[in-house]
């Protein structure tokens, strides 16, 4: 169900929620009096179904999601979910940083992913659909950051170069590390 929620709604949904949880909605007051009961009002049913509406969810980009789902497809198909979410979250901690303006600007950079324009993975398997899930959540402020804040990671059975020796590791999840 989705219901979109102006201010007016919201305040309707809280009341009812309180009137709800305490009992009020039902008339169950443990000590009522004749005062308390002429100030009980009834929960009409349209509020009582506002309580269990669902907020509208924010409308994500999905050539955004299309970016994300690429990267944690490539780069953490083998992966744990964990695994999967702190590569996106890497992407999105970057954009944070200023490395791009978004994460597809943040995928294309020379030299950081692959060039995810060549990439097409099979839409219909099990892992793309994995890693759009992942890619929404992570996009929607939904995902825990596994990843501990880090932009960057690469794969824990391949030495490490200067570069990631000249960072600190903050995360290790199954076969990648990550630093800042």
């Amino acid at each position: 169900m989705n219901v979109k929620f102006t201010p007016r709604l919201q305040m309707q949904a809280a009341a009812a929620a309180v009137l709800l949880a305490s009992g009020l909605a039902l008339g169950h007051v443990a000590a009522q009096t004749p005062e308390s009961q002429a100030a009980v009002q009834p929960v009409a049913p349209a509020q009582m179904a506002l309580v269990d509406a669902e907020p509208e969810q924010p409308k994500l980009n999905e050539r955004h999601v299309n970016c994300v789902a690429k990267v944690v497809h490539h780069e953490a198909g083998n992966q744990p979910r964990e695994g999967k979410i702190a590569v996106a979250h890497v992407m999105v901690n970057r954009v944070k940083q200023g490395f791009g303006d978004n994460v597809c600007a943040v995928a294309k950079q020379p030299g950081q992913f692959f060039r995810i324009d060549r990439y097409h993975p099979d839409r219909t398997s099990d892992g793309w659909v994995e890693a759009v899930d992942v890619a929404r959540d992570v996009l929607a402020g939904e995902a825990r950051d596994w990843s501990k804040g880090a932009l960057y990671f690469h794969a824990n059975w391949a030495k490490p170069d200067r570069f990631f020796r000249s960072r600190t590791k903050v995360a290790r999840l199954d076969d990648h590390d990550f630093y800042r």
